[in-house]
């Protein structure tokens, strides 16, 4: 799912992922792909607005727990240069601490601080980017959602060398459409992240039972997943209970049943 404040950030993405307008949403613009498996809403700008907006495309889109939540958009700078792509790592505004998204893909570009302001700030040197809707965007979107599926991509488009009175149309859009390269890669990341959590939506009890126990991050639940399909065929439910009732947190059970795996694979390899 998409929220974007400006239809000239959204052009590039439509085109590249075949999103079309969706008329019978009016509260705002929304689009779609013809199998509804990508959404894109334009928020316009300002808190209120994106927090509205990501709301809204919850709600329209049926989306999940799973479900991957990108924020795309034009950022001042008193860092990087013009044109420059940038996956936030840490977000801030005046009223609130800093948050951190939780997992992010390695990438070859830069990864900066967000500072979210309610008004147009030129102030740069004080801040790595600023924007006006990145941190409502992720208090909204991480109620939805697990952390390790929100994402904010921001493209530099104004500094102390760039007036923002500079900016138009055109110029936002060639922002947007010059990284699209990266923003793709990015994407596949978290389009993967949510398939990978959905393969898991058929678990078995003993699946819910652990992961009720103990708190696993996504990518824990997806190997816990897999370490209960292999170990069910070796072993009881009532058994890999008793095997893991000690343990202290997540790292263990799975340690615990890698290690009964392996230890009983080696038997059989010794009969």
């Amino acid at each position: 799912r998409w929220v974007v404040a400006l239809k000239e950030e959204a052009e590039t993405i439509l085109d590249e992922y075949n999103m079309d307008f969706v008329p019978e949403f009016r509260l705002f613009p929304v689009f779609s792909n013809f199998d509804k498996t990508r959404w894109l809403v334009v928020s316009g700008i300002g808190r209120h607005n994106s927090a509205a907006a990501a709301s809204y495309l919850y709600v329209i889109s049926n989306a999940s727990r799973s479900t991957s939540w990108i924020n795309l958009g034009i950022a001042g700078s008193g860092k990087g240069n013009y044109g420059d792509l940038c996956l936030v790592n840490k977000i801030s505004n005046n009223g609130s601490s800093n948050t951190y998204p939780a997992t992010m893909p390695s990438v070859t570009f830069g990864k900066m601080k967000l500072f979210t302001s309610d008004i147009p700030v030129e102030n740069y040197i004080s801040h790595e980017l600023i924007d006006m809707e990145g941190s409502a965007f992720y208090d909204v979107t991480n109620k939805l959602s697990g952390r390790e599926f929100i994402c904010l991509i921001k493209v530099i488009s104004d500094g102390p060398t760039n007036s923002i009175k500079d900016l138009n149309r055109f110029k936002i859009i060639e922002l947007i459409k010059s990284n699209i390269t990266n923003i793709k890669t990015v994407i596949s990341y978290y389009e993967k992240l949510s398939a990978d959590e959905c393969k898991t939506t058929n678990k078995s009890k003993i699946f819910l039972q652990i992961s009720s126990q103990w708190h696993f991050t996504v990518s824990q639940k997806y190997k816990l997943n897999k370490l209960i399909r292999r170990i069910n065929t070796l072993t009881k439910d009532d058994e890999i209970i008793e095997l893991i009732k000690d343990c202290k947190n997540s790292r263990s059970v799975i340690i615990t049943l890698e290690t009964k795996i392996l230890n009983t694979e080696v038997d059989w390899s010794l009969v």
